[in-house]
């Protein structure tokens, strides 16, 4: 029998730059959980609305919502030891965010679970 033995979920919030003076970056607004409760609820929610294809990035499908301004993938790996990971991707953006790639932040954070997974 298999376990899901770790879990992560990164969320990117891309910030609305309200002083000029003061530039924000989505890479200060990276937050990273391991409940399984969020893995359980995206998993739910996304299944239901499986959005639109956008790209593929080492073998993670990342998809647009249908329903927010936000964009989303999916995974699970095996490890050693007959154990699992489950990570779950999501990144809001909005209007104000036209110049900030989703492509980029998809690839830095898919770069950051893999090496995290390369430690285990």
């Amino acid at each position: 029998m298999t376990a899901i033995s770790h879990v992560y979920n990164y969320t990117v919030r891309c910030p609305h730059i309200k002083d000029p003076a003061h530039p924000t970056s989505w890479r200060n607004h990276i937050e990273l959980n391991r409940s399984c409760e969020i893995a359980l609820d995206r998993i739910t929610k996304w299944h239901g609305h499986s959005g639109n294809r956008l790209f593929e990035h080492e073998g993670f499908v990342v998809r647009e919502c249908e329903q927010e301004q936000a964009y989303f993938a999916m995974q699970n790996d095996r490890l050693k030891d007959d154990k699992h990971a489950l990570v779950t991707f999501k990144v809001f953006m909005d209007n104000k965010t036209k110049d900030t790639s989703v492509q980029e932040i998809m690839e830095h954070v898919i770069d950051d679970y893999k090496s995290r997974l390369s430690k285990l």
